[in-house]
């Protein structure tokens, strides 16, 4: 197949423009429009995190980061439940989708909405108390 200079020149720049528009996981790094880490004690269903501002000036995804998990259940940690939510005064809070942690990265996608947010632990599988020692939210 026989591509011409103008194709090639079309096709190049084609990648770059998807390349500079694509979504990227906040945890990726440099990418992230903010991040802050801490950790959660003795968790237990319907806890919640601290509230952060999103511009969402960017497409990263909102990530939450879960590493040494424990809970109290008789077979350990299997994982987490947790809900994201826009924050909104005067009305109910907007839920923006849920994920399972199993002590790692989640990612909600883009939440394409500037706002206050946070996340909220809807159920623990294997217990009913949840610790973990370090949580990196990064949007």
């Amino acid at each position: 197949m026989k591509i011409g200079m103008k194709s090639l020149a079309g096709v190049v720049a084609g990648a770059a423009l998807l390349g500079a528009v694509s979504v990227v996981p906040a945890y990726a790094g440099a990418q992230a429009e903010g991040w802050f880490t801490s950790s959660l004690t003795n968790w237990k269903r319907g806890d919640e995190s601290r509230r952060w501002w999103d511009n969402n000036d960017t497409w990263d995804y909102t990530g939450i980061y879960f590493e040494n998990c424990v809970s109290d259940g008789a077979t350990g940690f299997s994982h987490a439940e947790l809900d994201l939510y826009k924050d909104i005064s005067y009305a109910p809070d907007r839920y923006k989708g849920s994920e399972n942690n199993y002590c790692g990265w989640v990612d909600y996608g883009d939440p394409d909405d500037a706002g206050n947010y946070y996340f909220q632990l809807y159920d623990i599988y294997s217990g009913g108390r949840l610790t973990v020692k370090y949580l990196k939210v990064a949007w």
